[in-house]
């Protein structure tokens, strides 16, 4: 990788002295409907006191399918004032506001809750009589779209309006500007409607044909969002690019309880009496399961959009489901893309933009911001030292035999000190593992690799147990055929139904246990299971992993599953099965608590530092055991002796890896037999500031947030927790690490907006100062780029316009204090074949080391690489919160050793994460159901949209 000295952030803040004022139309939600509309949503609940929000997200859904001039900037806590709700600079009439909301007090229970308690059929008409729907009306407003206040820790918090507005505002500027030209390709984009900021996508799509003469289509993708930074000034816009790739060639699988975007555009209004809109409204592909027929989602006769009058019909979902390649290309004034969704398969175009798109894409855009808004001045890197002392480097020799005999001898010994380690966390017993295989060839490998991982003799024999001895570790490996093990779950009269999948969860789970007890070997570890591709099990609650996992660890013995090789997977290659046993055992052996801890390289931090990781593993209520679960998790890895424990709040004490993974499994809640939550009730109405809904990179919809009705019992649950947690270390050095993203929900204190600097805050208690938690104790939180939180980036080269990417950490030049870093890494193994370059729309020559024979004068071909996946690296925030008074308060040291923490010796890529965050996230396979990390590799340096 070249070497750069600075990296240029997508990220953009307000210029000094500059106001940004808008004048659009807004819509108040009627203090005097909350309570109405409050009182009605409660019927039926479980626990009604507790819904205390009135909720509008589906409301807001349809609206963007409808009528995607509409911006939503209120969540169900905002509903309770007189502030407005919606603003519109061309507001629909008010007899279509009156259709939309009688539609959505329909649509506040479900059928099924409707069909429970009949009387809420007669108190929705009687709600809908009461609303005085014609006294809305639109009222002109004038809106400072950087209007916000800074927190008493010192970060600026714009007003909750500026979230929504703001990014529409600019994209409407953007849309101002002369078609986007990059080499001979012109571009317009089209405004989309957005749950949350604003989104521009290039219209019409455009064609890409693959080497196989197939066609597909594509279009590039602007996203704008508001983001805060911990005890920053100012707010900053971040500027995603991307590529959205369109379903052709085929029905669309719609994958069950999950949902595919598309993306409308009509050359007449959808609504009666409303003008027409150049917008891109959104709606959602999702399957009815009691009909098994494609729908709209809020659509059918039930739902919301049933029940609304349109001056002309939405197509049928089922018709744009079977024949997206006629939609697409415009039918009846319609035309409507299908999102791809990395489930449906491949497609001819690669995902992601590589900086030779990315760059001039978003200097384009950028232009629309002036003179409201300036970009980021290039970060530059810090001066402290980024690589661990112990990370393997590549050996140097003159020749490259000699090259080869040094990196084959510093690979043995690295084998020999693996032996070594295993042997101290096993206590000195034998590394005792059970396979439990269906493919010989799999079972082949993870016998060849397990000897390659330990630089063991042959394979062991030939029979059904394997051994070997070597001075460090005694290895025994027992080969059984899979058996019922991976089979399909059975249920009660043969019938796959949720309501008794606890009973089938709990009768493969006993039978195991019971296996267990027969096989008279109480010395085995872990057990690997070769099993079909989650996708072969349909539907998805037959899928035995979760019982297996519960079985085995009821028996002591932890799990790793590796899938079946198959050719629709790409995994039934030689090379793709040898690399997924590798990896497969990687896995067992972390498991079991083997670990190699980065020695930092920072001369002025102890070396006897205790690195404690936060993390919080949530199973959603809509996921397939339909139950509600947090469990809060610490990790702890020691520098001293590479020890890897974990905090066990009924001893009060840190136990070993292993052991808390298998105490998760054998506390993991088996669906049924606490309380379920129904459909109406499983979705985001209510709680913090993650948007309810976020789209994957192929466009299939997935929430990340899960009302919880008991939120306060569980954020004081993990105040005790992580209370309790960090006494017990008080004497120690300590250096604790928390992800936003995962833990503000349920530890509020993380939230930008809360944040005081060296300080601690849990619960309703004032923050106090982190000394009081331990003399010794420095939190450093990470956030990545889950919602845009972080912004995307490039290493710039403004004299060649070279363009591309650079490891290190990195921190704002002229910041007066250096909390907030950026870290990035290594380009890893995966993304050898991404080109810094490449284009989806310009061809490139390549640069050929080797020519042949008699084309040494010969220039290459140009090609294009709108079929190569782009290498997208996220930049990880490091916000270092807390530093201790004691010896140096620097920040950024405890930045440097947390970057220095996702350079794992024993992983060759990049983590994502620091290496304890990584090992606490991975305990969500003993939490929660299907989350077995099958065949991926390690979470290595993640890969942006």
């Amino acid at each position: 990788m070249p070497s750069y000295s600075t990296v240029r952030l997508a990220a953009f803040e307000r210029v000094r002295g500059k106001e940004f004022v808008r004048r659009p139309h807004g819509l108040a939600f009627p203090a005097a409907w909350r309570q109405e509309v409050l009182d009605f949503y409660r019927i039926g609940r479980r626990e009604p006191d507790k819904s205390n929000q009135v909720p509008i997200r589906r409301l807001n859904e349809v609206i963007r399918a409808v009528a995607p001039d509409l911006l939503c900037v209120a969540r169900g806590a905002t509903l309770d004032d007189d502030a407005p709700w919606l603003y519109a600079y061309r507001p629909l009439p008010v007899p279509v506001m009156r259709q939309l909301i009688h539609a959505w007090i329909r649509d506040l229970h479900t059928p099924r809750a409707r069909a429970k308690h009949p009387e809420i059929t007669e108190r929705a008409v009687e709600l809908s009589t009461s609303l005085d729907v014609a006294g809305l009306s639109w009222q002109p407003h004038e809106v400072n779209l950087f209007a916000g206040h800074t927190s008493p820790g010192g970060t600026f918090e714009p007003d909750p309006l500026v979230y929504q507005l703001l990014p529409d505002a600019l994209a409407q500027n953007i849309m101002q500007l002369d078609p986007y030209r990059f080499e001979d390709v012109e571009m317009e984009f089209r405004i989309a409607a957005a749950a949350r900021g604003a989104e521009l996508v290039s219209w019409p799509p455009r064609d890409h044909q693959d080497d196989d003469g197939a066609w597909w289509k594509f279009s590039f993708v602007i996203a704008l969002t508001v983001q805060t930074v911990p005890f920053a000034d100012g707010f900053r816009l971040h500027v995603r690019t991307g590529v959205r790739r369109w379903r052709t060639d085929g029905p669309v699988p719609v994958p069950y309880r999950r949902s595919v975007s598309a993306y409308l555009l009509a050359q007449e209004p959808w609504l009666a009496q409303t003008s027409g809109t150049g917008r891109l409204a959104v709606s959602r592909l999702v399957i009815n399961r009691s009909t098994t027929l494609c729908e709209w989602a809020r659509g059918g006769p039930e739902g919301m959009l049933g029940r609304l009058r349109f001056s002309r019909e939405l197509p049928e979902a089922a018709a744009v489901q079977k024949d997206p390649d006629t939609w697409i290309a415009g039918k009846d004034g319609i035309e409507i893309g299908v999102v791809h969704a990395t489930s449906m398969g491949g497609h001819g175009v690669g995902t992601g933009l590589m900086p030779r798109d990315r760059s001039p894409l978003t200097d384009w855009a950028a232009r629309a911001f002036a003179p409201y808004l300036t970009r980021l001045d290039d970060f530059t890197r810090s001066r402290h030292a980024v690589v661990p002392i112990n990370l393997p480097k590549t050996p140097t020799a003159k020749t490259k035999e000699e090259q080869a005999l040094k990196k084959a001898e510093l690979e043995r010994e690295r084998q020999r000190e693996r032996r070594i380690a295993l042997a101290r966390v096993l206590g000195g017993a034998p590394l005792v593992v059970e396979v439990r295989w269906q493919n010989p060839r799999t079972r082949d490998a993870l016998v060849e690799q397990l000897a390659d991982l330990l630089d063991l003799d042959g394979v062991g024999g030939t029979g059904t147990e394997r051994s070997w001895t070597t001075p460090e570790l005694s290895v025994r490996l027992h080969l059984e055929d899979a058996d019922f093990v991976a089979a399909r779950l059975e249920f009660p009269d043969g019938r796959p139904q949720r309501k008794t999948l606890p009973v089938a969860i709990g009768t493969r789970r006993r039978q195991i246990a019971e296996l267990c007890e027969r096989d008279g070997r109480p010395d085995i570890q872990a057990v690997v299971i070769e099993i079909g591709h989650a996708k072969s099990y349909r539907p998805d609650i037959v899928d035995p992993k979760f019982a297996a996992r519960l079985g085995y660890a009821d028996a002591g013995r932890l799990t790793k599953f590796i899938t079946l090789p198959s050719p629709n997977w790409g995994t039934a290659t030689k090379t793709s099965i040898a690399h997924r046993a590798l990896q497969t055992w990687s896995h067992v052996l972390r498991q079991l608590g083997l670990c190699t801890v980065p020695e930092h390289s920072i001369g002025e931090l102890p070396h006897d530092l205790e690195y404690i990781a936060l993390w919080m593993v949530k199973r959603r209520a809509d996921g397939p055991t339909r139950t509600r679960r947090t469990v809060p998790v610490a990790v702890r890895l020691s520098a001293v002796d590479g020890s890897v424990t974990g905090w066990d709040p009924e001893s009060g004490d840190w136990i070993p890896y292993r052991e808390l993974l298998l105490s998760l499994a054998r506390h993991a809640e088996v669906p049924g037999e606490h309380e379920q939550i129904d459909d109406d009730e499983a979705g985001v109405e209510e709680g913090d500031t993650a948007s309810p809904e976020t789209e994957d990179e192929g466009g299939e919809q997935q929430r990340t947030t899960t009302w919880v009705p008991d939120l306060d019992d569980q954020r004081a649950e993990t105040s005790q927790f992580v209370r309790a947690m960090l006494y017990s270390l008080r004497d120690r050095h300590v250096l604790l690490l928390s992800h936003a993203q995962n833990s503000r929900l349920h530890w509020p204190w993380l939230a930008n907006g809360r944040l005081y600097p060296d300080a601690l805050q849990f619960g309703p208690n004032p923050a106090q100062h982190i000394t009081l938690y331990g003399e010794n104790l420095c939190h450093v939180r990470v956030r990545d780029n889950t919602s845009d939180e972080t912004p995307q980036w490039f290493a710039p080269d403004d004299d060649c316009h070279d363009h591309g990417f650079a490891s290190g950490l990195w921190h704002r030049p002229d910041a007066d204090d250096h909390r907030v870093y950026y870290s990035t890494g290594e380009k890893p193994h995966t993304a050898k074949h991404a080109v810094k370059t490449a284009s989806k729309i310009a061809t490139r020559i390549p640069v050929k080391k080797k020519r042949k024979e008699g084309d040494e004068g010969k220039e290459p071909d140009p090609v294009i690489d709108t079929g190569t996946n782009a290498w997208n690296p996220t930049a990880l925030e490091i916000a270092v919160l807390a530093v201790p008074e004691k010896a140096t308060a620097e920040p950024g040291i405890w930045a440097a050793v947390t970057h220095q923490l996702r350079r794992a010796p024993d992983y060759n890529v990049t983590l994502k994460l620091p290496l304890p965050l990584h090992m606490a996230m991975k305990t969500t396979q003993y939490v929660l159901p299907h989350e077995d990390d099958t065949d991926e590799s390690v979470a290595e340096e993640g890969a942006d949209r």
